[in-house]
Protein backbone atom coordinates (compact mmCIF):
# COMPACT_ATOMS: atom_id res chain seq x y z
CA UNK A 1 0.00 0.00 0.00
CA UNK A 2 1.27 3.44 -0.90
CA UNK A 3 2.61 5.49 2.02
CA UNK A 4 1.65 9.11 1.56
CA UNK A 5 3.01 12.29 3.05
CA UNK A 6 1.37 13.09 6.36
CA UNK A 7 1.10 16.81 5.55
CA UNK A 8 -0.48 16.49 2.09
CA UNK A 9 -3.29 18.86 3.08
CA UNK A 10 -0.76 21.62 3.69
CA UNK A 11 1.22 21.08 0.50
CA UNK A 12 0.75 22.96 -2.76
CA UNK A 13 0.73 21.06 -6.06
CA UNK A 14 0.94 22.80 -9.44
CA UNK A 15 -0.16 20.65 -12.38
CA UNK A 16 0.23 21.73 -16.00
CA UNK A 17 -2.38 20.33 -18.35
CA UNK A 18 -4.63 19.67 -15.38
CA UNK A 19 -7.93 19.93 -17.28
CA UNK A 20 -7.68 16.61 -19.15
CA UNK A 21 -5.75 13.38 -19.54
CA UNK A 22 -2.90 12.58 -17.15
CA UNK A 23 -3.02 16.02 -15.55
CA UNK A 24 -6.72 15.70 -14.75
CA UNK A 25 -6.21 12.20 -13.38
CA UNK A 26 -3.43 13.33 -11.04
CA UNK A 27 -5.26 16.48 -9.99
CA UNK A 28 -8.44 14.59 -9.11
CA UNK A 29 -6.60 11.95 -7.07
CA UNK A 30 -4.64 14.57 -5.14
CA UNK A 31 -7.81 16.54 -4.49
CA UNK A 32 -9.45 13.45 -2.99
CA UNK A 33 -6.57 13.32 -0.53
CA UNK A 34 -7.28 16.89 0.52
CA UNK A 35 -4.30 18.51 -1.21
CA UNK A 36 -4.27 22.12 -2.36
CA UNK A 37 -3.97 21.83 -6.11
CA UNK A 38 -3.50 24.47 -8.78
CA UNK A 39 -4.05 23.44 -12.38
CA UNK A 40 -2.82 25.24 -15.47
CA UNK A 41 -5.55 25.68 -18.07
CA UNK A 42 -5.47 27.00 -21.64
CA UNK A 43 -8.32 29.40 -20.91
CA UNK A 44 -10.55 30.65 -18.13
CA UNK A 45 -13.62 28.67 -19.16
CA UNK A 46 -11.84 25.31 -19.09
CA UNK A 47 -10.18 26.21 -15.81
CA UNK A 48 -13.46 27.10 -14.15
CA UNK A 49 -15.11 23.92 -15.44
CA UNK A 50 -12.23 21.76 -14.19
CA UNK A 51 -12.19 23.30 -10.72
CA UNK A 52 -15.97 22.94 -10.44
CA UNK A 53 -15.80 19.29 -11.50
CA UNK A 54 -13.06 18.56 -9.00
CA UNK A 55 -15.08 20.11 -6.17
CA UNK A 56 -18.19 18.13 -7.16
CA UNK A 57 -16.45 14.77 -7.52
CA UNK A 58 -13.96 14.96 -4.65
CA UNK A 59 -15.52 17.32 -2.12
CA UNK A 60 -12.33 19.39 -2.16
CA UNK A 61 -13.22 23.04 -2.76
CA UNK A 62 -9.61 24.28 -2.47
CA UNK A 63 -8.70 23.58 -6.09
CA UNK A 64 -7.59 26.59 -8.10
CA UNK A 65 -6.52 27.30 -11.66
CA UNK A 66 -4.26 29.66 -13.56
CA UNK A 67 -4.43 30.38 -17.26
CA UNK A 68 -1.49 29.88 -19.60
CA UNK A 69 -0.99 29.07 -23.24
CA UNK A 70 1.84 26.56 -22.92
CA UNK A 71 2.98 27.27 -26.46
CA UNK A 72 3.89 30.85 -25.55
CA UNK A 73 6.76 31.72 -23.24
CA UNK A 74 5.27 35.11 -22.42
CA UNK A 75 2.09 33.41 -21.22
CA UNK A 76 4.07 30.91 -19.13
CA UNK A 77 6.01 33.73 -17.50
CA UNK A 78 2.79 35.61 -16.72
CA UNK A 79 1.29 32.48 -15.17
CA UNK A 80 4.41 31.85 -13.10
CA UNK A 81 4.37 35.40 -11.77
CA UNK A 82 0.68 35.07 -10.93
CA UNK A 83 1.40 31.85 -9.05
CA UNK A 84 4.17 33.51 -7.03
CA UNK A 85 1.92 36.42 -6.15
CA UNK A 86 -0.85 34.12 -4.97
CA UNK A 87 1.08 31.35 -3.19
CA UNK A 88 3.94 31.28 -0.72
CA UNK A 89 5.04 27.68 -1.36
CA UNK A 90 5.29 25.10 -4.12
CA UNK A 91 5.96 21.54 -2.98
CA UNK A 92 5.29 19.56 -6.17
CA UNK A 93 5.42 20.66 -9.79
CA UNK A 94 3.85 18.11 -12.13
CA UNK A 95 4.86 18.76 -15.73
CA UNK A 96 2.20 16.81 -17.60
CA UNK A 97 0.72 19.22 -20.18
CA UNK A 98 1.02 18.25 -23.83
CA UNK A 99 -0.63 17.80 -27.22
CA UNK A 100 0.02 16.12 -30.55
CA UNK A 101 0.20 18.31 -33.66
CA UNK A 102 0.06 16.74 -37.09
CA UNK A 103 0.95 19.81 -39.11
CA UNK A 104 4.02 21.98 -38.74
CA UNK A 105 3.26 25.41 -37.34
CA UNK A 106 5.32 28.05 -35.60
CA UNK A 107 4.15 29.98 -32.58
CA UNK A 108 4.04 33.78 -32.68
CA UNK A 109 7.39 33.61 -30.85
CA UNK A 110 8.99 31.59 -33.65
CA UNK A 111 9.12 28.16 -31.96
CA UNK A 112 7.73 25.01 -33.55
CA UNK A 113 4.40 24.36 -31.80
CA UNK A 114 4.97 20.74 -30.76
CA UNK A 115 8.41 21.46 -29.34
CA UNK A 116 7.10 24.56 -27.57
CA UNK A 117 4.19 22.78 -25.86
CA UNK A 118 5.61 19.33 -25.30
CA UNK A 119 9.09 20.24 -24.12
CA UNK A 120 10.02 23.91 -23.76
CA UNK A 121 6.96 24.66 -21.63
CA UNK A 122 8.15 22.12 -19.05
CA UNK A 123 11.66 23.53 -19.09
CA UNK A 124 10.46 27.10 -18.69
CA UNK A 125 7.78 26.52 -16.04
CA UNK A 126 10.32 24.60 -13.96
CA UNK A 127 12.98 27.27 -14.22
CA UNK A 128 10.54 30.11 -13.54
CA UNK A 129 9.44 28.41 -10.31
CA UNK A 130 12.72 26.80 -9.27
CA UNK A 131 13.52 29.32 -6.53
CA UNK A 132 10.12 28.74 -4.95
CA UNK A 133 10.59 24.97 -5.11
CA UNK A 134 13.96 25.30 -3.36
CA UNK A 135 12.50 27.55 -0.67
CA UNK A 136 9.67 25.05 -0.09
CA UNK A 137 11.88 21.96 0.16
CA UNK A 138 11.68 19.08 0.38
CA UNK A 139 9.93 19.43 -2.95
CA UNK A 140 9.68 17.55 -6.23
CA UNK A 141 9.45 17.99 -9.98
CA UNK A 142 7.77 15.10 -11.79
CA UNK A 143 7.69 15.10 -15.58
CA UNK A 144 5.59 12.85 -17.78
CA UNK A 145 7.23 10.85 -20.56
CA UNK A 146 6.47 7.89 -22.79
CA UNK A 147 6.67 4.13 -22.68
CA UNK A 148 10.12 2.66 -21.96
CA UNK A 149 10.11 0.66 -25.21
CA UNK A 150 10.19 3.96 -27.12
CA UNK A 151 12.89 5.45 -24.90
CA UNK A 152 15.52 2.72 -24.54
CA UNK A 153 17.39 3.69 -27.71
CA UNK A 154 16.14 7.25 -28.00
CA UNK A 155 18.37 9.76 -29.74
CA UNK A 156 17.83 13.52 -29.69
CA UNK A 157 18.33 15.07 -33.12
CA UNK A 158 20.39 18.10 -32.16
CA UNK A 159 20.84 19.00 -35.83
CA UNK A 160 17.10 19.67 -36.12
CA UNK A 161 15.84 19.60 -32.54
CA UNK A 162 12.53 21.31 -33.40
CA UNK A 163 12.01 19.01 -36.41
CA UNK A 164 11.29 21.97 -38.66
CA UNK A 165 13.27 20.58 -41.62
CA UNK A 166 11.68 17.12 -41.75
CA UNK A 167 8.49 17.54 -39.78
CA UNK A 168 6.05 14.80 -38.99
CA UNK A 169 3.64 14.96 -36.08
CA UNK A 170 4.69 11.69 -34.52
CA UNK A 171 8.42 12.33 -34.95
CA UNK A 172 8.10 15.81 -33.44
CA UNK A 173 6.16 14.38 -30.50
CA UNK A 174 8.83 11.73 -30.00
CA UNK A 175 11.67 14.28 -30.07
CA UNK A 176 9.92 16.40 -27.44
CA UNK A 177 9.36 13.29 -25.33
CA UNK A 178 13.04 12.36 -25.53
CA UNK A 179 13.95 15.92 -24.57
CA UNK A 180 11.67 15.82 -21.51
CA UNK A 181 13.44 12.76 -20.17
CA UNK A 182 16.94 14.09 -20.83
CA UNK A 183 15.87 17.39 -19.23
CA UNK A 184 14.63 15.55 -16.15
CA UNK A 185 17.96 13.76 -15.73
CA UNK A 186 19.93 16.98 -16.19
CA UNK A 187 17.62 18.86 -13.83
CA UNK A 188 18.21 16.20 -11.19
CA UNK A 189 21.98 16.63 -11.50
CA UNK A 190 21.64 20.39 -11.10
CA UNK A 191 19.36 19.98 -8.07
CA UNK A 192 21.61 17.74 -6.01
CA UNK A 193 21.72 18.82 -2.36
CA UNK A 194 19.11 21.56 -2.88
CA UNK A 195 16.15 19.81 -1.27
CA UNK A 196 14.44 19.43 -4.65
CA UNK A 197 14.29 16.18 -6.59
CA UNK A 198 13.39 15.48 -10.20
CA UNK A 199 12.09 12.29 -11.81
CA UNK A 200 10.37 11.34 -15.05
CA UNK A 201 7.62 8.75 -15.43
CA UNK A 202 5.47 6.81 -17.87
CA UNK A 203 1.81 7.23 -16.88
CA UNK A 204 0.50 4.12 -18.58
CA UNK A 205 -2.61 4.26 -20.74
CA UNK A 206 -4.71 7.10 -19.33
CA UNK A 207 -7.85 8.40 -21.02
CA UNK A 208 -7.10 11.65 -22.85
CA UNK A 209 -7.84 13.81 -25.87
CA UNK A 210 -4.22 14.18 -26.95
CA UNK A 211 -4.99 13.33 -30.59
CA UNK A 212 -7.97 15.67 -30.94
CA UNK A 213 -6.36 17.26 -34.04
CA UNK A 214 -5.36 13.94 -35.63
CA UNK A 215 -6.52 12.53 -38.98
CA UNK A 216 -9.73 10.50 -38.72
CA UNK A 217 -8.04 7.08 -38.75
CA UNK A 218 -5.80 8.02 -35.81
CA UNK A 219 -8.79 9.45 -33.95
CA UNK A 220 -10.55 6.12 -34.47
CA UNK A 221 -7.60 4.30 -32.94
CA UNK A 222 -7.62 6.78 -30.06
CA UNK A 223 -11.28 6.13 -29.35
CA UNK A 224 -10.64 2.40 -29.23
CA UNK A 225 -7.64 2.89 -26.94
CA UNK A 226 -9.61 5.15 -24.62
CA UNK A 227 -12.14 2.38 -24.07
CA UNK A 228 -9.52 0.39 -22.20
CA UNK A 229 -7.66 3.38 -20.76
CA UNK A 230 -7.70 4.30 -17.07
CA UNK A 231 -9.09 7.47 -15.61
CA UNK A 232 -6.46 7.54 -12.88
CA UNK A 233 -2.67 7.66 -12.82
CA UNK A 234 -1.33 5.74 -9.84
CA UNK A 235 2.35 6.26 -10.63
CA UNK A 236 1.96 10.03 -10.99
CA UNK A 237 0.19 10.35 -7.65
CA UNK A 238 2.69 8.02 -5.99
CA UNK A 239 5.62 10.12 -7.18
CA UNK A 240 3.88 13.28 -6.00
CA UNK A 241 3.11 12.19 -2.44
CA UNK A 242 4.82 8.97 -1.37
CA UNK A 243 7.39 9.18 1.40
CA UNK A 244 9.47 6.36 -0.02
CA UNK A 245 10.40 8.40 -3.11
CA UNK A 246 10.97 11.69 -1.34
CA UNK A 247 14.75 11.53 -1.74
CA UNK A 248 14.91 9.61 -5.03
CA UNK A 249 16.45 11.81 -7.69
CA UNK A 250 17.28 11.49 -11.36
CA UNK A 251 15.45 8.32 -12.36
CA UNK A 252 12.72 7.20 -14.73
CA UNK A 253 9.73 5.20 -13.46
CA UNK A 254 7.57 3.02 -15.67
CA UNK A 255 3.83 2.75 -15.05
CA UNK A 256 4.35 -0.12 -12.58
CA UNK A 257 6.55 2.17 -10.47
CA UNK A 258 9.73 0.32 -11.43
CA UNK A 259 12.92 2.29 -12.09
CA UNK A 260 14.12 1.86 -15.67
CA UNK A 261 17.63 2.77 -16.91
CA UNK A 262 17.73 4.86 -20.09
CA UNK A 263 21.46 5.28 -20.76
CA UNK A 264 21.20 7.32 -23.99
CA UNK A 265 19.07 9.98 -22.31
CA UNK A 266 21.02 9.85 -19.03
CA UNK A 267 24.24 10.87 -20.75
CA UNK A 268 25.60 14.05 -19.13
CA UNK A 269 26.82 15.51 -22.41
CA UNK A 270 23.35 15.12 -23.90
CA UNK A 271 21.81 16.77 -20.84
CA UNK A 272 24.21 19.71 -20.85
CA UNK A 273 23.80 20.30 -24.57
CA UNK A 274 20.01 20.17 -24.35
CA UNK A 275 20.01 22.53 -21.37
CA UNK A 276 22.18 25.07 -23.19
CA UNK A 277 19.92 25.04 -26.26
CA UNK A 278 16.84 25.31 -24.06
CA UNK A 279 18.27 28.31 -22.22
CA UNK A 280 18.92 30.03 -25.52
CA UNK A 281 15.45 29.29 -26.91
CA UNK A 282 13.81 30.63 -23.75
CA UNK A 283 16.21 33.57 -23.28
CA UNK A 284 17.23 32.40 -19.83
CA UNK A 285 20.85 33.33 -20.51
CA UNK A 286 22.10 36.82 -21.41
CA UNK A 287 23.12 37.21 -25.09
CA UNK A 288 26.81 37.48 -24.22
CA UNK A 289 26.68 34.12 -22.46
CA UNK A 290 24.87 32.24 -25.22
CA UNK A 291 26.66 29.80 -27.43
CA UNK A 292 25.45 28.92 -30.91
CA UNK A 293 23.95 25.46 -31.25
CA UNK A 294 23.92 23.28 -34.33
Amino acid sequence: MMETSTDVRNRVFLITGGTSGVGKAIASSLARRGARIVIVSRNQERGEEAVKAIAETTGNDRADYLVADLSLQSSIRNMSEAFKRKYDHLHVLANVGGAVYFEKQLTSEGIEQSFAVNYLSHFLVTNELLDMLKESGPSRVITVAGAPRFLKNAQIDFEDIQQVNKFSGMRATAQAMFARVAFSYELARRLERTGVTAVAFHPGLVRSNLIRTAPWFIKLYGKLANRRAKTNCEVGVHLAVAKDVETINGVFFDDTMQIMPLPHLQDEQVGRRLWSISEELTSLTPPTARKPHP
